[in-house]
């Protein structure tokens, strides 16, 4: 598979496991000022020195909503009774948002059964999934799992998606297309006219998803979201979670859209209809938060910045225009040693995990005093390089 060179890339110019606690642009300065009152308002008074900094999990550090926070304290008691009704009301809130039919609504545990749940339809269908060599895992590890064959298209030189080669590719061999938009754990999201003029072609001859998990907190959203192409009735599944920007990696909520037979193929296997009922009744309260959204939107916006800004001053190549909650770096040392370097320090990043590039590491937005102490780690542990 390619490997990358680093000058092909944006090159930005210039202690142990004790404790594991711990919709337009928004680059202006009203945004910026805006986020920044928001991290203030969220970060905790009391700060840990010694707390290991997780820079590593993607999550939104400064929690939920104080709305679903709430909602989960009424709905405490209310545990006794399968969550049937609740999951339909979800899912006419959601279908409301998008523009789709409730039918075609998806709700599960995370988006993470979702893309286990594809992962089994398309074997049990037959074809080969096709996806980047550099990407999320979800599909992918499920679908050798159960024996379907994946094709891993290289990246392009600036770490993006192949989208010409993908569409090369399919064929009559080919089950499915995977996207994550923006990528994990490149960060690049796929411009938007090209997007959508691969999605309306490809869906024309085999299912494309559309992988979502951090796309409200990039620049181009909600340009990006590609519901449109579900209501249209084109196979095509988009998938979506409350773990990210809405910060409830703890309590799991998901749903995916997607046309109405796949959906109900999915929920008769029976393993997805179980969902908590308070990550249902904290995701309606999250929805109902434009406010808090918009918020979290800008302060993970901010984190992402500041990240950009460490890796600059340390000097190391990243993946260009990250879009996510995080970058993703040319440690210039395998990523596992680095991690580990980085954990005696009291900092934890991903180690070992994207073969195709073994000194690339993925690190994510944590709160200011965490993102600080990473860079002063990073500092210290890539002074030898």
């Amino acid at each position: 598979m390619t490997r990358f060179a680093s000058e092909t890339l944006f090159s930005p110019s210039r202690r142990s496991l004790m404790k594991l606690a711990g919709a337009a642009g928004i680059g202006a300065a009203t945004a910026l000022t805006a986020s920044s009152e928001a991290a203030k308002a969220a970060t905790p008074t009391a700060i840990d020195p010694d707390a290991i900094a997780i820079m590593s999990a993607n999550e939104n550090p400064y929690g939920p909503s104080p709305k679903a926070v709430e909602a989960i304290k009424a709905e405490a008691a209310n545990l006794y009774r399968y969550t049937y009704p609740t999951v339909s009301k979800f899912a006419e809130m959601v279908a409301e948002r998008e523009g789709v039919a409730p039918e075609q609504v998806l709700v599960t545990n995370g988006s993470t059964p979702i893309l286990a749940a594809f992962s089994d339809w398309v074997n049990v269908k037959g074809g080969k999934i096709i996806t980047s060599a550099i990407t999320y895992e979800g599909v992918p590890r499920v679908a050798e799992q159960a024996g379907t064959e994946v094709v891993y298209m290289p990246l392009t030189q600036d770490m993006g998606y192949d989208m010409e080669a993908i569409a090369a590719r399919v064929g009559p061999d080919t089950g499915a297309v995977y996207l994550c938009n923006p990528n994990n754990p490149t960060g690049k999201t796929i411009p938007t006219a090209q997007l959508k003029a691969f999605v309306e072609d490809v869906s024309n001859k085999v299912p494309v998803f559309v992988d979502e998990a951090y796309l409200d907190m990039s620049d181009d959203y909600p340009g990006n979201v590609m519901s449109e192409f579900v209501a249209a009735g084109k196979p095509v599944i988009v998938a979506r979670t409350f773990s990210k920007i809405y910060g409830m990696a703890g309590q799991r909520l998901g749903y995916g859209l997607m046309p109405a037979d796949m959906a109900m193929d999915m929920r008769m296997t029976g393993r997805l209809s179980n969902v908590n009922y308070l990550g249902l009744v904290a995701g309606m309260a999250s929805l109902e938060d434009t406010e808090h959204f918009e918020k979290m939107r800008a302060t993970m916006i901010r984190g992402r910045q500041k990240l950009i800004a460490m890796a600059a001053d340390l000097g190391r190549p990243i993946a260009p225009d990250p879009q996510g909650s995080f970058i993703y770096m040319d440690v210039g040392m395998p990523a596992k040693d680095f991690a580990a370097k980085m954990m005696d320090r009291g900092v934890k990043v991903v180690g070992e995990r994207w073969s195709d590039l073994p000194n690339w590491t993925r690190i994510c937005v944590g709160l200011d005093h965490e993102i600080e102490k990473c860079h002063a780690a990073a500092k210290e542990v890539l002074t030898s390089i």
